[in-house]
């Protein structure tokens, strides 16, 4: 049975490191991009950077799972004996699990991933301070499963196991309010969350019954923590066979909750930093610059507006032309082309990026990258 949270910690590690080679991946994609001219990113104002945090959100949130599941494993072996300053290292990892959490939610939802509230962290930031500055000075001795003995002082491991009560509720808390945000999604936008509704539905409840299981052991029956450490290392597993088998689960919930989350935001007046996001959406995800007959207000009609208020948005925000912006992305894709695909006629490629011209093609491309795109494919592959 000791071997349920080792093998969760290695599971959530592995999570991790998959998470971790997805991010840079990604940002390398992401920067190819934005290092080329008429591509914008959306920008929103914030007052918290969350930089690095927001890119690595969930590297930081299966490793801090993996922090609590190994030392879940190192006190049920019952054989050992560490420093006090390793003593409750496990709390300020428990207490970024919510915050991780809800930054992926924001993510996965197209929420405002520029900003966050520096308050998620704080219990977090308080709790390794109490944990380092407070501890006692000598060696922590497991004598059980889940009891240590401490000298002098045992005040300090209450407050530790009332810290961990509280973190774990306060995990509770998150994923209450995930459920609650899908749920209302769901209802008020019936015909926009269809096909993933149920099954992500289903993995929030299951993700609801971890935690509240962690709750009642900690709280009335510690027996029950074993169950709640093997529902926990269940769920882990569940979610590396859905990153490795499922990708196309994750990609629907993602444009299915982004348009939920915008028709609501659309419901309150123009949000612009939800129209920037919806219209990345829509290029990055959706690809709608591929299609060659695209025109302003068909974009428009896509994001519930008219014609001049996007092209306003376009120009104040993003201080680009309608169609600038559109050739932005039909650019970095046939540039894409030229290089994954040598074999393939330059024409075809024109073509496929979306442009139905050759020779507004080519002054594009020469004005870009400042080669054409024969001498260009040249000198990538």
């Amino acid at each position: 049975m000791n071997l349920i949270p080792f093998t969760g910690a290695v599971v959530a590690f592995l999570l991790a490191f998959s998470s971790w080679l997805e991010t840079i991946q990604r940002e390398k994609e992401k920067k190819d991009k934005t290092q080329t001219k008429g591509h914008f990113p959306v920008r929103v104002n914030s007052n918290f950077q969350i930089g690095c945090l927001q890119k690595f959100t969930t590297v930081f949130l299966f490793l801090s799972l993996a922090i609590l599941q190994l030392h879940i494993y190192l006190e049920l072996t019952k054989e050992i004996t560490f420093d006090s300053i390793f003593y409750g290292i496990h709390i300020p990892a428990l207490l970024l699990v919510g915050p991780l959490s809800y930054l992926f939610f924001e993510e996965m939802s197209g929420g405002e991933m520029n900003t966050v509230n520096l308050i998620h962290f704080l219990p977090s930031f308080l709790c390794l301070f109490y944990v380092f500055l407070f501890r006692p000075l000598g060696n922590i001795i497991l004598i059980n499963s889940f009891g240590f003995r401490i000298q002098p002082d045992s005040l300090y491991v209450d407050s530790i196991f009332s810290l961990l009560g509280l973190s774990v509720l306060s995990i509770l808390g998150y994923i209450s309010f995930f459920l609650i945000r899908v749920i209302r999604w769901r209802f008020n936008f019936k015909e926009k969350i269809q096909k993933t509704f149920w099954p992500f539905l289903y993995f929030l409840l299951f993700s609801l019954f971890v935690v509240a299981s962690f709750v009642f052991a900690q709280l009335f029956y510690m027996p029950l923590f074993l169950f709640a450490c093997f529902t926990l290392t269940l769920l882990l597993i569940l979610l590396l066979v859905l990153k490795m088998n499922h990708k196309e689960f994750i990609l629907k919930f993602k444009l299915e909750t982004r348009l939920a989350r915008y028709q609501e935001s659309r419901v309150k007046g123009i949000d612009v930093s939800q129209i920037l996001q919806r219209l990345e959406d829509l290029m990055n995800l959706n690809q709608l610059y591929l299609n060659d007959s695209l025109t302003l207000a068909s974009l428009a009609k896509h994001l519930d507006l008219n014609s001049h208020q996007l092209s306003e948005i376009l120009n104040t925000k993003l201080g680009i032309t309608f169609r600038n912006y559109v050739n932005g992305f039909r650019l970095s894709e046939a540039a894409r082309l030229l290089k994954e695909r040598p074999e393939t006629p330059i024409i075809n490629i024109i073509y496929t990026s979306g442009f139905n011209s050759k020779s507004s093609f080519h002054k594009l491309f020469l004005d870009r990258y400042g080669v054409s795109p024969q001498v260009y494919r040249s000198k990538v592959s």
